[in-house]
């Protein structure tokens, strides 16, 4: 029998008072460490920011790339013009006829730009600060690749106010 062990009470092994005393210890700091990894879990529940909608990643575009690539996307704008902003209402015609790898490529790149930004962030910001990777995504393929000539890329009043 281990000495820990109370041969008094062999039905229900309690420990001796002893052994009882090195265990609060124990339990205490047990406790403490679990005390902390709940608060450490609610913390970072807490500081994960929600993704993006699509009405928010439009306001997005709004407020930030309008300047070079124009209120449709046509990059028509005079500052567009003069650094060569991408036409997204062209790409969006240009890639359901391309299909395959070759759009999934073109998409890829597009992402990446939007991330990382182009030359050094001189020619165009990075906004991987601003959207995760997966907003970044949704930005091309349901923001970008929808627009049209004339069409204004802005937040639906409605679906946004609700």
């Amino acid at each position: 029998m281990h000495p820990a062990i109370d041969a008094r009470n062999p039905a229900t092994r309690e420990p001796s008072p002893g052994c009882r005393r090195l265990a609060r210890p124990w339990r205490t700091l047990e406790s403490a460490l679990l005390l902390a990894l709940a608060l450490a879990a609610s913390v970072a529940q807490s500081t994960v920011p929600k993704a993006k909608s699509i009405q928010e990643l439009k306001a997005f575009y709004r407020q930030n790339c309008v300047r070079c690539h124009g209120l449709d996307g046509s990059g028509g704008s005079p500052e567009g013009k003069k650094l060569g902003g991408r036409d997204f209402t062209k790409a969006a015609q240009d890639f359901p006829g391309m299909g395959g790898p070759a759009s999934e490529r073109e998409i890829r790149t597009m992402i990446k730009t939007i991330q990382k930004g182009l030359f050094f962030g001189r020619i165009m910001p990075s906004w991987k600060d601003q959207l995760s990777l997966e907003e970044a995504e949704l930005m091309v393929r349901k923001v970008l690749l929808k627009s049209d000539r004339g069409q204004p890329i802005e937040p639906d009043l409605i679906t946004a106010s609700q």
